[in-house]
């Protein structure tokens, strides 16, 4: 086109139509047109929620599971103190629900109550690879397995075996009570309240019997009061005629029950009354049954008992609504206590009997039964630690003000 030449609309629209693509109209830019566009930009949204979907659960696949380990109960689940084994697994177990303890398989061996038998017992839970072992509920049996826990590096940790025997620095051997020296200490003076100034003895001749009779012999003299008389038998012996007719001649203002059998136990206090005792009976907390009060109901109303305290409000509770139980059961909130501080050393990393066993003195929680911590001989120190006192009243245990 000539310089001096201007071009004309009609020339312009003319060069469009021959080089430029026509422009779109109504109908292409309609519905038909946009719906590819809606369902792509849809595609790619749900995409993206599948893609971080799949990327939580790789993720939570991937998180580390904790390692199964297995934990055993070695208690007496049969014979005459059986009520131990009883009474801990229901507080083992509920412990391991509460806690979420499903990485730990628990093993239990029957101990009887027994030294003799005991041993194999504790073996057969090494065999089968335990790194801890909760029990035994005994002085005795625990006394009797300990070398195995020793030698083979796994922890025992106890509810109630409570004798002064058992106190021993630098070995495997925990428990969360104090030796029975306190609880003898405490029985002495709530005998020395009621004004009482001399008492008859009764115990079972094994470690926590005698134990908690020398003791609390010990603790009554020194504060006033004098011992008469003392006999003894065998553990589960319920031919006590001749023990009773001992400590009768001797004219007790009160008889002490101190024996590691329930069905001892019973049969003393029972024995006691045929035989004409007839002055108060105070016991141990191995009377806290009431298998005492449905054997001998009359001739156990009124007597009174020490005991391990029986757990918070909150336990009792979690008793009830888990077992549908009202009663107290022997040792439950204590083997609680000892079960959750094997998994508080767990989940510091714990992952033999030997780790358990350095962590354990580092360990402290408020507990069911009472506020747990070790001492340098692994064992609640004892200083600060309450009793309860429990007297049988219209065939039912009745806490007694303090």
């Amino acid at each position: 086109m000539p310089q001096d030449e201007i071009p004309t609309i009609a020339s312009i629209q003319e060069d469009t139509g021959k080089n430029k693509q026509p422009l779109l109209n109504d109908a292409d830019t309609g519905p038909r047109k946009k719906l590819p566009i809606v369902l792509f930009a849809l595609f790619i949204v749900l995409m993206t929620a599948f893609g971080i979907s799949a990327y939580m659960r790789y993720k939570a696949n991937i998180q580390p599971q904790k390692k199964s380990v297995k934990v055993g109960v070695l208690m007496a689940f049969t014979g005459g103190s059986s009520n131990m084994g009883y009474g801990t697994m229901k507080g083992i177990q509920l412990a391991k629900k509460q806690l979420g303890a499903n990485n730990i398989e628990l093993i239990q061996a029957d101990s009887h109550c027994d030294p003799k038998t005991v041993k194999t017992a504790m073996q057969s839970l090494i065999d089968k690879g335990v790194v801890a072992v909760i029990g035994d509920g005994c002085s005795s049996a625990s006394l009797a397995a300990l070398p195995l826990a020793n030698s083979n590096k796994i922890p025992m940790i106890s509810p109630s075996a409570s004798s002064a025997t058992l106190t021993i620095p630098n070995d495997y051997f925990f428990r969360v009570v104090p030796s029975d020296n306190y609880q003898a200490a405490y029985m002495a003076q709530a005998i020395r309240k009621k004004g009482i100034t001399n008492v008859a003895v009764f115990y079972t001749n094994e470690p926590y019997g005698s134990a908690m009779s020398k003791s609390f012999q010990e603790q009554f003299q020194t504060l006033g009061g004098h011992v008469v008389a003392t006999a003894y038998a065998e553990p589960d012996d319920i031919n006590l005629a001749t023990e009773m007719q001992k400590l009768k001649a001797a004219g007790p203002q009160a008889v002490f029950i101190a024996p590691n059998s329930l069905i001892t136990a019973t049969a003393a206090v029972q024995v006691a009354r045929n035989q004409g005792i007839t002055a108060p009976l105070f016991g141990g907390d191995i009377l806290y049954d009431k298998t005492l009060i449905t054997n001998a109901p009359a001739a156990s109303n009124g007597i009174t008992l020490t005991t391990f305290p029986t757990g918070t409000g909150a336990f009792k509770q979690s008793l009830v609504n888990e077992y549908k139980i009202s009663e107290q059961l022997y040792a439950a909130p204590q083997a609680y206590d000892a079960f959750r501080t094997i998994f508080l050393a767990l989940e510091k990393g714990a992952t033999t009997g030997e780790d358990i066993h350095n962590l354990i003195p580092t360990i402290s929680f408020k507990g069911t039964s009472a506020p747990i911590s070790f001492d340098q001989n692994g064992e609640e120190p004892g200083a600060n630690y309450t009793y309860d006192l429990l007297q049988v009243k219209g065939g039912a245990f009745t806490t007694l003000a303090q």
